[in-house]
Protein backbone atom coordinates (compact mmCIF):
# COMPACT_ATOMS: atom_id res chain seq x y z
CA UNK A 1 0.00 0.00 0.00
CA UNK A 2 1.25 3.34 -0.98
CA UNK A 3 0.28 6.26 1.22
CA UNK A 4 1.18 9.62 1.32
CA UNK A 5 1.90 10.10 5.44
CA UNK A 6 2.33 13.94 6.25
CA UNK A 7 4.21 13.36 9.57
CA UNK A 8 5.80 15.60 11.97
CA UNK A 9 7.57 16.36 15.51
CA UNK A 10 10.26 14.86 17.19
CA UNK A 11 12.39 11.30 17.55
CA UNK A 12 15.62 11.03 18.87
CA UNK A 13 17.98 8.86 17.06
CA UNK A 14 17.78 6.14 19.52
CA UNK A 15 14.29 5.52 18.87
CA UNK A 16 14.05 5.53 15.24
CA UNK A 17 12.18 2.36 15.54
CA UNK A 18 9.51 3.77 17.57
CA UNK A 19 9.05 6.28 13.91
CA UNK A 20 9.20 3.73 12.07
CA UNK A 21 6.30 1.48 13.25
CA UNK A 22 4.54 4.75 13.61
CA UNK A 23 4.70 5.08 9.33
CA UNK A 24 4.38 1.82 9.38
CA UNK A 25 0.69 1.68 11.16
CA UNK A 26 -0.47 4.12 8.12
CA UNK A 27 1.63 1.93 4.83
CA UNK A 28 0.53 -1.24 6.33
CA UNK A 29 -2.07 -1.06 8.85
CA UNK A 30 -4.86 1.57 7.48
CA UNK A 31 -3.50 4.10 10.26
CA UNK A 32 -5.72 7.16 9.55
CA UNK A 33 -4.35 10.17 12.13
CA UNK A 34 -2.43 9.53 15.54
CA UNK A 35 0.56 10.49 17.83
CA UNK A 36 2.57 8.69 19.58
CA UNK A 37 4.82 10.09 22.31
CA UNK A 38 7.33 9.10 25.17
CA UNK A 39 8.66 11.10 27.58
CA UNK A 40 11.63 10.45 30.22
CA UNK A 41 12.08 12.94 32.84
CA UNK A 42 10.94 15.81 31.40
CA UNK A 43 12.52 15.28 27.89
CA UNK A 44 10.48 14.63 24.75
CA UNK A 45 12.27 11.02 23.37
CA UNK A 46 9.68 11.13 21.02
CA UNK A 47 6.12 12.83 20.35
CA UNK A 48 5.24 12.47 16.38
CA UNK A 49 1.77 13.60 14.63
CA UNK A 50 0.95 11.88 11.70
CA UNK A 51 -1.49 10.80 9.12
CA UNK A 52 -4.99 13.07 8.52
CA UNK A 53 -8.08 14.04 10.95
CA UNK A 54 -10.54 12.50 8.68
CA UNK A 55 -11.28 9.67 6.81
CA UNK A 56 -10.85 11.66 3.15
CA UNK A 57 -7.54 12.34 4.49
CA UNK A 58 -8.24 15.85 3.76
CA UNK A 59 -6.55 18.19 6.90
CA UNK A 60 -3.58 16.70 8.22
CA UNK A 61 -3.62 15.71 12.22
CA UNK A 62 -1.68 18.90 14.21
CA UNK A 63 0.19 19.22 17.73
CA UNK A 64 -3.22 20.93 18.76
CA UNK A 65 -5.31 17.93 17.55
CA UNK A 66 -7.72 16.43 20.48
CA UNK A 67 -9.44 13.04 20.10
CA UNK A 68 -11.92 11.52 23.11
CA UNK A 69 -9.72 8.61 24.54
CA UNK A 70 -12.52 7.07 25.93
CA UNK A 71 -11.87 5.10 29.32
CA UNK A 72 -7.85 6.68 29.35
CA UNK A 73 -10.65 9.19 31.23
CA UNK A 74 -10.97 6.65 34.43
CA UNK A 75 -7.44 6.94 35.00
CA UNK A 76 -7.37 10.48 35.09
CA UNK A 77 -10.28 10.76 37.40
CA UNK A 78 -8.66 8.29 39.66
CA UNK A 79 -5.54 10.44 39.46
CA UNK A 80 -7.52 13.30 41.22
CA UNK A 81 -8.46 11.14 44.15
CA UNK A 82 -4.71 10.45 44.91
CA UNK A 83 -3.92 13.86 44.36
CA UNK A 84 -6.23 14.18 47.58
CA UNK A 85 -5.17 11.26 49.31
CA UNK A 86 -1.55 12.62 48.68
CA UNK A 87 -2.61 15.94 50.62
CA UNK A 88 -3.98 13.89 53.34
CA UNK A 89 -7.63 14.52 52.81
CA UNK A 90 -8.65 10.76 51.68
CA UNK A 91 -8.28 7.55 53.34
CA UNK A 92 -8.28 4.26 50.88
CA UNK A 93 -9.58 2.07 53.60
CA UNK A 94 -12.38 4.72 54.95
CA UNK A 95 -16.32 3.77 53.60
CA UNK A 96 -17.20 5.75 50.90
CA UNK A 97 -19.68 7.08 52.92
CA UNK A 98 -17.66 9.39 55.30
CA UNK A 99 -17.38 11.18 52.34
CA UNK A 100 -20.48 10.24 50.91
CA UNK A 101 -23.60 9.89 53.56
CA UNK A 102 -26.23 8.94 50.73
CA UNK A 103 -23.77 6.60 49.59
CA UNK A 104 -24.81 4.28 53.06
CA UNK A 105 -28.43 3.77 51.52
CA UNK A 106 -29.21 -0.26 50.61
CA UNK A 107 -26.11 -1.50 52.39
CA UNK A 108 -23.37 0.09 51.15
CA UNK A 109 -22.05 1.65 54.15
CA UNK A 110 -19.01 -0.37 54.73
CA UNK A 111 -17.80 0.17 50.85
CA UNK A 112 -14.27 1.35 50.76
CA UNK A 113 -12.54 3.93 49.06
CA UNK A 114 -10.26 1.29 48.26
CA UNK A 115 -12.98 -1.04 46.57
CA UNK A 116 -14.51 2.04 44.83
CA UNK A 117 -11.55 2.42 43.36
CA UNK A 118 -10.61 -0.71 42.10
CA UNK A 119 -13.66 -1.65 40.18
CA UNK A 120 -15.33 -3.51 43.41
CA UNK A 121 -17.98 -1.81 44.51
CA UNK A 122 -20.18 -4.05 42.71
CA UNK A 123 -22.27 -0.84 41.28
CA UNK A 124 -21.82 -1.74 37.63
CA UNK A 125 -25.31 -1.49 36.80
CA UNK A 126 -27.92 1.04 38.26
CA UNK A 127 -31.06 -0.38 37.60
CA UNK A 128 -32.66 2.86 37.93
CA UNK A 129 -30.68 4.79 35.25
CA UNK A 130 -32.55 5.94 32.61
CA UNK A 131 -31.15 7.07 28.94
CA UNK A 132 -29.79 10.64 29.23
CA UNK A 133 -29.30 10.50 32.64
CA UNK A 134 -25.31 11.35 32.71
CA UNK A 135 -26.50 14.56 31.50
CA UNK A 136 -27.31 15.30 35.23
CA UNK A 137 -24.52 15.03 37.71
CA UNK A 138 -26.84 15.23 40.48
CA UNK A 139 -29.62 12.83 38.99
CA UNK A 140 -27.39 10.88 38.04
CA UNK A 141 -24.74 10.00 41.23
CA UNK A 142 -28.29 10.01 43.29
CA UNK A 143 -29.04 6.71 41.76
CA UNK A 144 -26.11 5.01 42.36
CA UNK A 145 -26.11 6.29 46.33
CA UNK A 146 -29.65 4.55 46.43
CA UNK A 147 -28.30 1.52 43.93
CA UNK A 148 -28.21 -1.62 46.41
CA UNK A 149 -25.18 -3.91 45.31
CA UNK A 150 -25.20 -5.92 42.19
CA UNK A 151 -23.62 -8.53 44.46
CA UNK A 152 -21.61 -9.44 47.20
CA UNK A 153 -18.74 -6.98 47.43
CA UNK A 154 -15.12 -9.14 47.09
CA UNK A 155 -16.98 -11.29 44.37
CA UNK A 156 -17.64 -11.07 40.42
CA UNK A 157 -15.30 -8.15 39.95
CA UNK A 158 -16.42 -6.19 37.41
CA UNK A 159 -15.06 -3.40 35.61
CA UNK A 160 -17.32 -0.48 35.90
CA UNK A 161 -17.58 1.12 32.81
CA UNK A 162 -19.85 4.37 33.02
CA UNK A 163 -20.44 4.73 36.99
CA UNK A 164 -16.67 4.09 38.37
CA UNK A 165 -15.75 8.04 36.93
CA UNK A 166 -19.07 9.37 38.45
CA UNK A 167 -18.11 7.56 41.87
CA UNK A 168 -14.94 8.59 42.20
CA UNK A 169 -15.57 12.36 40.76
CA UNK A 170 -18.41 12.36 43.65
CA UNK A 171 -15.88 11.41 46.20
CA UNK A 172 -13.72 14.04 45.07
CA UNK A 173 -16.40 16.56 44.58
CA UNK A 174 -17.75 16.06 48.08
CA UNK A 175 -13.88 16.29 49.79
CA UNK A 176 -13.19 19.46 47.99
CA UNK A 177 -15.78 21.24 46.93
CA UNK A 178 -15.25 21.62 42.99
CA UNK A 179 -16.77 19.51 40.24
CA UNK A 180 -14.46 16.43 38.79
CA UNK A 181 -14.05 18.54 35.37
CA UNK A 182 -12.15 22.27 37.19
CA UNK A 183 -10.23 19.73 39.37
CA UNK A 184 -8.67 17.80 36.74
CA UNK A 185 -8.38 21.13 34.89
CA UNK A 186 -6.63 22.96 38.16
CA UNK A 187 -4.79 20.71 39.94
CA UNK A 188 -3.89 18.08 37.17
CA UNK A 189 -3.78 20.05 33.66
CA UNK A 190 -2.65 23.03 34.51
CA UNK A 191 -0.01 22.03 36.72
CA UNK A 192 1.62 19.07 34.31
CA UNK A 193 1.27 21.38 30.94
CA UNK A 194 -1.35 18.78 29.75
CA UNK A 195 -3.94 19.34 27.09
CA UNK A 196 -6.64 17.32 28.53
CA UNK A 197 -10.24 18.40 28.75
CA UNK A 198 -12.93 17.17 30.64
CA UNK A 199 -16.41 18.92 29.63
CA UNK A 200 -15.14 20.39 26.20
CA UNK A 201 -16.19 23.34 25.29
CA UNK A 202 -17.36 24.92 22.02
CA UNK A 203 -13.75 26.79 21.25
CA UNK A 204 -11.72 23.55 22.20
CA UNK A 205 -14.61 21.52 20.29
CA UNK A 206 -12.96 23.07 16.88
CA UNK A 207 -9.87 21.16 17.84
CA UNK A 208 -11.92 17.52 18.82
CA UNK A 209 -11.45 14.95 15.62
CA UNK A 210 -13.97 12.36 15.47
CA UNK A 211 -13.37 8.50 15.86
CA UNK A 212 -13.29 6.51 13.04
CA UNK A 213 -14.95 2.78 13.01
CA UNK A 214 -12.56 0.08 12.28
CA UNK A 215 -14.41 -3.02 11.75
CA UNK A 216 -11.63 -5.35 12.41
CA UNK A 217 -11.57 -3.70 16.17
CA UNK A 218 -12.27 -6.74 18.26
CA UNK A 219 -13.10 -5.05 21.20
CA UNK A 220 -15.93 -2.64 19.83
CA UNK A 221 -16.81 -3.62 16.65
CA UNK A 222 -16.46 -7.71 17.37
CA UNK A 223 -18.82 -6.82 20.10
CA UNK A 224 -16.49 -7.29 22.97
CA UNK A 225 -17.70 -3.72 24.64
CA UNK A 226 -20.92 -3.55 23.39
CA UNK A 227 -23.52 -6.67 23.40
CA UNK A 228 -26.28 -8.11 25.22
CA UNK A 229 -24.32 -9.00 28.31
CA UNK A 230 -22.27 -6.15 29.12
CA UNK A 231 -25.56 -2.87 27.73
CA UNK A 232 -26.76 -2.73 30.93
CA UNK A 233 -23.31 -1.52 32.60
CA UNK A 234 -24.12 1.24 30.37
CA UNK A 235 -27.13 2.06 31.74
CA UNK A 236 -27.56 6.12 31.85
CA UNK A 237 -26.20 6.68 28.59
CA UNK A 238 -28.27 7.63 25.69
CA UNK A 239 -29.40 4.17 23.44
CA UNK A 240 -28.45 5.51 20.30
CA UNK A 241 -24.91 4.09 19.70
CA UNK A 242 -24.10 7.24 17.60
CA UNK A 243 -24.38 9.62 20.76
CA UNK A 244 -20.37 7.85 21.42
CA UNK A 245 -19.12 9.72 18.44
CA UNK A 246 -20.95 12.80 18.71
CA UNK A 247 -19.71 16.01 19.96
CA UNK A 248 -22.26 15.76 22.85
CA UNK A 249 -20.69 13.37 23.83
CA UNK A 250 -17.01 15.03 24.42
CA UNK A 251 -19.10 18.20 25.84
CA UNK A 252 -20.97 15.84 28.84
CA UNK A 253 -18.65 15.73 31.97
CA UNK A 254 -18.42 11.75 31.78
CA UNK A 255 -15.40 10.77 34.08
CA UNK A 256 -15.66 7.67 32.53
CA UNK A 257 -14.69 7.99 29.23
CA UNK A 258 -15.18 12.09 27.71
CA UNK A 259 -11.80 13.61 28.07
CA UNK A 260 -10.52 14.93 25.29
CA UNK A 261 -6.68 14.77 24.79
CA UNK A 262 -3.82 13.44 22.97
CA UNK A 263 -0.69 11.21 23.49
CA UNK A 264 1.79 14.45 24.60
CA UNK A 265 -1.03 15.47 27.05
CA UNK A 266 -1.65 11.99 28.25
CA UNK A 267 1.72 11.26 28.72
CA UNK A 268 2.70 14.20 30.72
CA UNK A 269 -0.67 13.31 33.18
CA UNK A 270 0.92 9.92 33.52
CA UNK A 271 4.60 11.18 33.94
CA UNK A 272 4.72 11.33 37.61
CA UNK A 273 4.22 7.29 37.57
CA UNK A 274 7.28 6.85 35.82
CA UNK A 275 9.88 8.95 38.70
CA UNK A 276 8.41 8.18 41.89
CA UNK A 277 5.51 10.94 41.67
CA UNK A 278 7.97 13.60 39.93
CA UNK A 279 7.04 14.62 36.63
CA UNK A 280 10.37 16.82 35.41
CA UNK A 281 10.98 19.29 37.82
CA UNK A 282 7.85 18.58 39.03
CA UNK A 283 6.88 16.73 42.86
CA UNK A 284 3.29 15.89 41.29
CA UNK A 285 2.85 12.95 44.21
CA UNK A 286 4.99 11.57 47.02
CA UNK A 287 6.53 8.15 46.23
CA UNK A 288 4.35 6.65 48.97
CA UNK A 289 1.12 7.70 47.24
CA UNK A 290 2.87 6.45 43.55
CA UNK A 291 3.36 3.06 45.37
CA UNK A 292 0.08 2.80 46.47
CA UNK A 293 -1.99 3.74 43.38
CA UNK A 294 0.01 1.30 41.26
CA UNK A 295 -0.76 -2.00 43.92
CA UNK A 296 -2.18 -4.82 41.70
CA UNK A 297 -6.26 -5.05 43.97
CA UNK A 298 -6.89 -8.35 41.39
CA UNK A 299 -5.91 -10.48 38.04
CA UNK A 300 -8.55 -11.91 36.05
CA UNK A 301 -11.20 -12.23 33.80
CA UNK A 302 -13.85 -9.39 34.06
CA UNK A 303 -17.62 -11.46 35.62
CA UNK A 304 -19.40 -9.14 33.34
CA UNK A 305 -16.43 -8.72 29.77
CA UNK A 306 -14.94 -11.83 30.23
CA UNK A 307 -11.53 -10.41 28.99
CA UNK A 308 -8.68 -9.85 31.35
CA UNK A 309 -8.55 -7.49 33.77
CA UNK A 310 -5.14 -6.80 35.73
CA UNK A 311 -6.29 -4.00 38.62
CA UNK A 312 -4.80 -1.30 40.73
CA UNK A 313 -6.83 1.65 41.86
CA UNK A 314 -8.22 3.27 39.36
CA UNK A 315 -5.41 2.23 36.85
CA UNK A 316 -4.12 -0.88 34.86
CA UNK A 317 -1.26 -2.72 35.02
CA UNK A 318 0.53 -4.67 32.50
CA UNK A 319 -1.28 -7.79 31.11
CA UNK A 320 -1.41 -9.71 27.51
CA UNK A 321 -4.79 -7.98 27.24
CA UNK A 322 -3.55 -4.58 27.45
CA UNK A 323 0.16 -4.83 26.44
CA UNK A 324 1.85 -2.34 28.52
CA UNK A 325 5.40 -3.43 27.57
CA UNK A 326 6.69 -5.29 31.04
CA UNK A 327 5.19 -6.34 34.11
CA UNK A 328 5.33 -3.16 36.37
CA UNK A 329 4.20 -0.79 34.05
CA UNK A 330 1.13 0.94 34.63
CA UNK A 331 -1.15 2.95 33.06
CA UNK A 332 -5.04 3.48 31.71
CA UNK A 333 -6.41 2.60 28.16
CA UNK A 334 -9.08 2.93 26.28
CA UNK A 335 -11.63 0.63 23.81
CA UNK A 336 -10.54 1.51 20.38
CA UNK A 337 -6.42 1.49 21.03
CA UNK A 338 -6.02 4.52 23.31
CA UNK A 339 -2.80 3.59 25.07
CA UNK A 340 -0.78 5.35 28.29
CA UNK A 341 1.71 3.63 31.05
CA UNK A 342 4.39 4.95 32.85
CA UNK A 343 7.63 2.92 33.13
CA UNK A 344 9.17 3.43 36.44
CA UNK A 345 12.11 0.66 35.66
CA UNK A 346 13.41 3.23 32.79
CA UNK A 347 11.84 6.59 33.89
CA UNK A 348 9.45 6.67 30.96
CA UNK A 349 5.66 6.69 29.99
CA UNK A 350 4.33 5.76 26.64
CA UNK A 351 1.30 7.71 25.21
CA UNK A 352 -0.63 6.71 21.75
CA UNK A 353 -4.27 8.44 20.52
CA UNK A 354 -5.16 7.11 17.11
CA UNK A 355 -8.42 8.15 15.58
CA UNK A 356 -9.49 5.40 13.55
CA UNK A 357 -10.04 2.37 16.08
CA UNK A 358 -7.12 -0.06 16.40
CA UNK A 359 -7.32 -3.89 14.24
CA UNK A 360 -7.48 -6.77 15.92
CA UNK A 361 -8.13 -7.83 19.82
CA UNK A 362 -6.80 -5.88 22.87
CA UNK A 363 -5.72 -2.14 22.33
CA UNK A 364 -4.82 -3.26 18.40
CA UNK A 365 -1.59 -4.46 16.51
CA UNK A 366 -0.51 -0.82 15.97
CA UNK A 367 -0.71 -0.28 19.75
CA UNK A 368 1.33 -3.72 19.85
CA UNK A 369 3.82 -2.30 17.48
CA UNK A 370 4.92 1.00 18.42
CA UNK A 371 5.34 -0.69 22.17
CA UNK A 372 7.28 -3.45 20.70
CA UNK A 373 8.98 -1.09 19.00
CA UNK A 374 10.25 1.37 22.11
CA UNK A 375 11.21 -1.62 23.63
CA UNK A 376 13.38 -2.89 20.86
CA UNK A 377 15.07 0.98 21.44
CA UNK A 378 15.87 0.43 24.90
CA UNK A 379 17.06 -2.65 24.60
CA UNK A 380 20.09 -1.65 22.34
CA UNK A 381 20.26 2.37 23.64
CA UNK A 382 21.54 3.39 26.79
Amino acid sequence: MTVDVPIQGVCLPAFGKVKDAFVANFTDSGEIGARVTVLRRGETLVDLCGGHTTADRHEPWNDKTLICVMSVTKGVTAIAAHCLADRGLLDYEAPVARYWPEFAQNGKGAITVRQAMSHQASLGVIDAAKPGDIFDWDLFVGKIAAQAPNWPQGTNECYHSLTFGFIVGEIVRRIDGRPIDRFIAEEIAAPLGADFILGCGDDDLQRVVAQIPNPNNELVSGGGLFNARTMALFNGMPTDPAFRSSPAWVQTVSPSGGGVSNAAGIARIFAPFADQGRAGDIRFLSPATVTAASAQQWWHDDSMFGNEFRVAMGLLLHCDFNNFGRDGNVGSAGAGGYTVFADPANKLTFAYTPNRFTTGAGLGDESLRLVNALYSCLRTSP
